[in-house]
């Protein structure tokens, strides 16, 4: 099998998630399942307001024009339309699927918090170097979770609310990771050749000492 051949299929994989996913999206919204919001203890409310309130327009932009200078810096040359088109796509979504469906449960909505939240999570996951992905995954993760229980604190968040928004990102992660199959990887330079910072300032050192 050639490479060609080999991200084609991929490609198609994950274009046919991506799919699956606006189906399943579709079908959430035209059930309406019974939900309940999520009931956390009150008295984290005062950590929780903090960190939504953290969470604006102006924080999501920066954050990912952060991601998006990264990926212009490991020279993937789709990586800054991937970062992009996850990101935008995502909050896009998410704020249409709220005024599109302004007449359904609050409970059954998408947090535009978590959503922006999950976004940059993919963003930096599609863009970070091999050897830092593991420990950006662990904390990314731990992140989501602490905005989504803070989202439910300040906000009605239900289970299928959290669904849709995961939804969501699965849909444009996809679009945005099918896009970085043709983008060439630096990552596996980078394996090729572990020349990392801290192995570069040591050999610096060693030169300064001789």
């Amino acid at each position: 099998m050639t490479e060609s051949t080999s991200r084609l299929r991929r490609s198609l994989r994950r274009l046919a998630f991506a799919a699956a996913g606006v189906a399943a999206l579709c079908a959430l919204y035209l059930i309406r399942p019974e939900s309940s919001g999520l009931v956390l203890p009150e008295a984290l409310r005062p950590v929780a307001d903090p960190v939504i309130q953290a969470i604006d327009v102006t924080t999501v932009l920066a954050a990912t024009v952060v991601l998006a200078i990264v990926a212009a810096m490991r020279k993937l040359s789709y990586g800054m339309g991937a970062v992009l088109l996850l990101c935008i796509g995502a909050n896009l979504t998410s704020a249409a699927v709220r005024a599109w469906e302004s007449d359904a449960p609050s409970v059954l909505l998408p947090s535009g918090h978590v959503v922006a939240v999950t976004a940059l999570y993919g963003s930096a996951l599609l863009v970070s170097a091999p050897r830092f992905r593991p420990v950006i995954a662990g904390l990314g993760f731990a992140v989501v979770l602490g905005v989504a229980g803070a989202a439910a604190l300040i906000e009605p968040i239900g289970i299928f609310g959290l669904a849709a928004g995961l939804m969501i990102l699965a849909i444009w992660w996809a679009l945005a990771s099918t896009l970085m199959l043709y983008s060439p990887v630096a990552a596996e330079r980078e394996e090729r050749r572990p020349d990392t910072a801290a192995i570069a300032f040591s050999r610096h050192r060693g030169s300064l000492r001789l």
